[in-house]
């Protein structure tokens, strides 16, 4: 049995009172009555709702009810008391409500008499009470549905609402009374029977299909509900509280009528909205507004259940804003506006797909997306050929952004982190080794002196993490490793190291990603370096290192370099002053000495001198200069010490510096036809052609003191890089072999496919294989007798000892 909600009415009467216990007879024996009820009394009693103003009644006076006789007829006594009973509920849902014919009190001590007197008299004032409802309701029905059939005109739903509202709380009201009035029955028989509803129930189920189950009130119902919530999304003010405490009363009257006539029609109503306000937006708005409108839907939506419909409909009505709005448009929106929104930097916009397609568990479709975007960007900037200079600038970049939109965009997905992985390694090898030799000549640039001007340690260091992480994915870590290796010996050699520190955190890191043998070489590379310093010591202690012997005019610096682990230079034929040989023949000599066995090999294409020089230009800017120039630039800039004020021609100079044309010429231009033109060319030009002569620039100025004159850079030669790559896939033919050999030393006998999968397993992070080249070196060492076919079957090798 449910309690109801209601509480009960104050009324102008006395309260209820439990009669007392008769002190004669049995008066607590079934069948026999509690008590005597006293006669009608000649006054009417104050009942609900009688419309008697109570600040009027200045004096009630209640006359002592005589004590019952023990003459009277039990029988006629009970049958008056089922008449006093039916005629106070008639009164009570009378409409308007009537005065009861006695006090509740005594209407309360009549029913415990009635209910002792039997089942059939509880049975009897059960159907009467049931009767007067069920006109009750029919009444309440007649009302709503009004004189006609016809819908409710636009504006009438409040009205009708209210009216509504109106006549079902005054009926719980009812109810409530006529529930206390026959409390007793209600415990006593009501409760004991199965089949019976609870006089409260017995109401609700009443009105439930009486007024709730008429089709025009069902349908007036719904209408009125769906019309103000249909109101208020179109962006009409509602009256809220009326809809909120409607729903209440219906919920009260019924928890199905209110599933039937309200959640399931405005369920259905609010699919219907949503799809074709879908179809309508997704074809007039951009993305930008579609999305922001979708999010307010849902914003709207949820802050309606919670203020208004019931928080229970809140999770089926956002599933159906989701499935009307969200799927397939914003789905569509994603496909096709992620990369223009990625480029454009449109934030909000990306956190408000993620947070939509997130809802309804498609965030899979954002991220493909992405990594397309990701994919296409990155494709873009690594074949662009005329953009090689800052392909690694924009590659790096490229990630800086990505990462920035998955942390501030993607809730720092790591799906999306993924995404940018697998981005890197697809594109990183469409053109293959130029990436790889482009990561190698961009740190060379940061890690040059003066490359990473204005950076300080923490700066360098984000580079270098930068870096390696497009060097993990390339294919070609050869083609860097060689790149690299020669843009270090410059760096060393010519103390041309932004920070050691740098460089040694570098070498680390690479050591880190591809183990110990990848660094090997540049780490004896360094140890040279620290030797030749202890080498150079060394030979300064001695008499032909000292100053005192033979020419003291210049200091000599000598870097010996292990061979095989340094680049290897070309030739460079060049004539030296006899002062300069006698001085690399006595270190030479020195150093046999020391190390007998060994020999030495000037290269002089990475030697550099420090040369004094006297201007004399009058005014700021002459006299005195240290200049820095190549050994070249050096065994020129000499030949004019005996030439003082005259002139030398090209061909004088190549005869008496033995170099080659090329290097003539360009070390010429640098000297007397660029920024720092320490000679003066005749004719004047930037090209140097036959017969053209030079002189010493005695007006030369200049602020500084010491003069750093570049050489003229050929632009790195096709040549140059044509034999750093060769050299890279000679050594990478004999990488295979060597693995070859390793694993079949290891495994004695193998099937073709399976020393290929091991050979690209031991390969494949140093560089890409191609089984086209595995199949030539197991075909070499098969003629070289390392290895052979077996006679049992043709795709299995065996090693030779």
């Amino acid at each position: 049995m449910s309690s109801p909600p209601y509480k009960l009415p104050k009324l102008a009467h006395s309260p209820l009172k439990m009669p007392a216990s008769s002190s004669s007879g049995s008066s607590g024996s079934k069948g026999a009555p509690a008590a005597v009820p006293p006669p009608p009394s000649g006054t009417k009693r104050l009942g609900l709702m009688s419309g008697v103003d109570k600040s009027k009644v200045k004096k009630v006076t209640l006359k002592p009810r005589p004590r019952a006789t023990p003459a009277a007829d039990p029988t006629a006594l009970v049958n008056q008391a089922v008449v006093n009973l039916t005629r106070a509920v008639r009164a009570i849902q009378s409409r308007p409500p009537q005065p009861t014919p006695d006090s509740l009190q005594s209407l309360f001590t009549q029913c415990e008499m009635a209910v002792a007197s039997g089942p059939q008299t509880c049975q009897l004032l059960y159907d009467r009470i049931k009767m007067e409802t069920e006109r009750q309701t029919g009444e309440i029905r007649r009302a709503l549905v009004g004189s006609g059939d016809e819908p409710l005109m636009e504006g009438q739903e409040e009205h009708w609402m209210e009216q509504f509202q109106r006549e079902g709380k005054q009926f719980l009201d009812q109810v409530l009374l006529v529930r206390s009035i026959f409390l007793y029955l209600d415990r006593t028989y009501v409760l004991s029977s199965a089949e019976l509803l609870s006089i409260w129930d017995l109401g609700l189920d009443l009105f439930r299909h009486s007024v709730l189950g008429d089709f025009q009130v069902a349908s007036r119902v719904t209408a009125s509900i769906l019309h103000l919530v249909q109101r208020e999304r179109n962006g009409d003010l509602i009256p809220r509280p009326l809809l909120r405490s409607f729903l209440l009363l219906l919920r009260t009257f019924s928890v199905q009528s209110h599933a039937t006539l309200f959640s399931e029609p405005f369920l259905s109503a609010t699919r219907k909205y949503y799809h074709d306000e879908g179809v309508t937006l997704s074809a007039t708005l951009d993305s930008s507004a579609y999305l922001k409108r979708v999010l307010q839907r849902l914003h709207d939506e949820a802050e309606r259940c919670e203020s208004v419909l019931g928080v229970e409909l809140k999770g089926a009505v956002l599933r159906v804003v989701e499935d009307e709005m969200i799927r397939t448009h914003v789905e569509a929106i994603a496909d096709r506006d992620t990369a223009d929104m990625c480029k454009r930097d449109e934030r909000t916009e990306l956190v408000s797909l993620y947070t939509l397609l997130g809802r309804i568990g498609k965030i899979e479709i954002l991220r493909k997306a992405f990594l397309e975007y990701l994919k296409a960007t990155g494709l873009s900037i690594v074949m662009d050929s005329a953009q090689d200079a800052k392909m690694v600038d924009n590659l790096i970049g490229l990630r800086h952004r990505a990462v920035d939109l998955v942390d501030s965009c993607f809730s720092k997905d790591t799906d999306f982190h993924g995404a940018i992985n697998s981005a890197y390694e697809f594109f990183i090898n469409k053109r293959e080794n130029k990436p790889a030799e482009m990561m190698a000549k961009y740190l060379d640039a940061k890690l040059r002196s003066g490359g990473g001007r204005g950076m300080d340690d923490a700066e360098l260091e984000k580079v270098l993490n930068d870096v390696l992480y497009l060097f993990r994915f390339t294919q070609g870590k050869d083609i860097f490793e060689a790149f690299y290796k020669r843009d270090l010996a410059k760096r060393l050699l010519l103390n041309k190291s932004a920070a050691f520190d740098a460089e040694r955190s570098m070498l680390l890191k690479l050591k880190d990603e591809c183990g110990a043998g990848f660094t090997q070489k540049l780490e004896i590379m360094f140890k040279d370096m620290e030797l030749s310093a202890d080498i150079m010591r060394a030979y300064s202690a001695t008499s032909s290192g000292s100053k005192g012997s033979g020419d003291s005019s210049f200091d000599l610096s000598v870097a010996v370099l292990s061979q095989g682990n340094w680049p290897s230079y070309p030739p460079f034929p060049i004539s030296l002053p006899a002062s300069l040989t006698s001085a690399l023949d006595r270190f030479r000599a020195f150093y046999v000495s020391k190390h007998s066995g060994r020999t030495l090999t000037w290269a002089h294409g990475l030697d550099t001198c420090s040369l004094r020089a006297n201007f004399p230009s009058k005014g700021k800017g002459g006299g005195r200069k240290e200049l820095l120039v190549s050994l070249a630039q050096a065994v020129i800039l000499l030949l004019f010490n005996s030439v003082g004020e005259g002139k030398m021609s090209v061909e004088e100079i190549g005869e008496a510096t033995k170099l080659e044309k090329k290097e003539l010429d360009r070390t010429l231009q640098s000297l007397a036809c660029g920024k720092v033109r320490v000679l003066v060319k005749h004719p004047k030009g930037k090209d140097i052609n036959a017969g053209d002569q030079f002189s010493f620039n005695s007006d030369f100025r200049d602020d500084h003191v010491r003069i750093k004159i570049n050489q003229i850079q050929q632009k790195e030669t096709v040549e140059e890089n044509k034999s750093t790559t060769d050299r890279v896939f000679t050594d990478r033919s004999s990488h295979l072999q060597l693995a070859i050999v390793r694993i079949m030393k290891a495994r004695k006998t193998l099937k073709h496919q399976e020393l290929v999968m091991e050979v690209v397993s031991q390969i494949g992070q140093r560089f890409k294989v191609e089984p086209a080249e595995i199949k030539k070196s197991i075909s070499s060492l098969i003629e070289r007798e390392y290895m052979r076919r077996s006679e049992e079957a043709a795709n299995v090798y065996e090693y030779l000892a």
